[in-house]
């Protein structure tokens, strides 16, 4: 036995001892957040505290081929490990004439357009922290204040055209907008009914950055367009409409202080073409920071509305009615050095659903961060 032990072992080393390993790269964040408010439950909680590993290698034809895989730390009742946007699990070939990333991956839009409604200290990585307390938004579809789809990290493929002159030029096809890295691997009869999500789908961006009179900014333009939801229909017959958003987004930088400004309008994408009042999504974000060394202080606001449509019209939000979301938002920021960032924001919310007669939830947060990243 020990023989036949130490043979193995020989054989192992000397296999292993032939293949060619790309560096790995290990990187990770994490935090805790404290809140409290007005008309919300207030407490200790986290987002986004995850892990991440990265590899790339050269190839004998000179191409940089690479990928990398994050895992967030989610609802450990519900499972513990989700997967992480928006680069949860790809790889990315590297040539002189584009860069190819195929797997569960950001798409153009999310990567191109400038996320301005992050600009504000506790903004995070999509608007604010404060709906981590905050649950009453009516008008939102997805992730407050955004485009369709925004940061989901769909089973894609996606091309980043190489830069020049300031312009860069993303294009993104994902086969269904319902696969992603939340609904699982497998290509079985489970996956083959109709989802709530949209089907095929492209996402085209274009960014452009430049300087002028001592002035930086980057300018993002992005389109989405795709296949209607399938099961969206209130009856056999109905005929939904297909996915179309636009957005764009500018930032200017002018030595400490930043400007930025971006809308998108989803338009019908989650109503159907029978609709006698057609369903509509759209907003903005308006955000100043000004940077002070280690401390920036911010101030933004941000604005959505939606109506359901005649057909998908329920009894809190008739179809002729629009609801409205609103937020402002005050932050500080202190960067402690080391990784370690601390922040503090005040929100006011503003939620509506149409009707002059409910009841409104205006709820305001403080909340308070800590975080490390490595």
């Amino acid at each position: 036995m020990n023989k036949f032990l130490m043979t193995l072992a020989t054989i192992v080393a000397f296999a292993l001892s032939s293949v060619a390993h790309a560096d790995v790269k290990v990187s990770g964040f994490m935090q805790q957040i404290v809140g409290m408010g007005d008309e919300v439950d207030g407490g200790i909680t986290y987002k986004f505290n995850r892990f991440a590993f990265g590899a790339d290698t050269t190839t004998d034809n000179g191409w940089t081929v690479g990928g990398s895989f994050a895992a967030e730390f989610g609802n450990m009742a519900a499972g513990g490990l989700s997967g992480y946007l928006p680069t949860s699990n790809s790889m990315y070939i590297q040539t002189d004439m584009a860069t190819i990333t195929i797997g569960s991956t950001a798409d153009a839009v999310t990567a191109l357009v400038p996320r301005v409604s992050a600009m504000v200290p506790g903004g995070g990585h999509d608007g604010g922290y404060q709906f981590l307390f905050d649950g009453g938004s009516i008008a939102s579809t997805g992730v407050n204040f955004a485009e369709a789809y925004y940061a989901m990290a769909n089973n894609r493929i996606n091309i980043a055209l190489p830069s020049v002159n300031g312009f860069t030029v993303n294009v993104t096809y994902t086969p269904d907008m319902g696969i992603n890295s939340g609904t699982g691997i497998g290509r079985s009869a489970a996956n083959a009914t109709e989802s709530a999500s949209h089907g095929e789908t492209s996402h085209v961006a274009l960014s452009y950055s430049g300087e002028m009179d001592g002035i930086s900014y980057t300018v993002g333009l992005g389109s989405i367009n795709g296949n209607a939801i399938g099961t969206n229909g209130a009856a056999v017959t109905s005929t939904n409409n297909d996915l179309s958003s636009v957005t764009a987004a500018i930032k200017l930088t002018m030595g400490n202080m930043a400007f930025g400004v971006m809308a998108f309008d989803n338009g019908d994408s989650w109503g159907q073409s029978e609709d006698a009042d057609q369903a509509n999504h759209a907003g903005f974000n308006v955000q100043f920071t000004y940077n002070m060394g280690n401390i920036t202080v911010g101030a933004g606001y941000a604005h959505e509305e939606k109506s359901l449509g005649t057909a998908r019209a329920t009894t809190a939000q008739a179809g002729n009615l629009v609801a409205e979301d609103s937020v402002t938002m005050i932050g500080v920021g202190y960067d402690m050095g080391g990784g370690v960032n601390t922040y503090v924001q005040l929100s006011n919310g503003d939620h509506s659903d149409g009707d002059h007669a409910t009841t409104e939830v205006d709820p305001q947060v403080l909340f308070a961060g800590i975080s490390l990243g490595f």
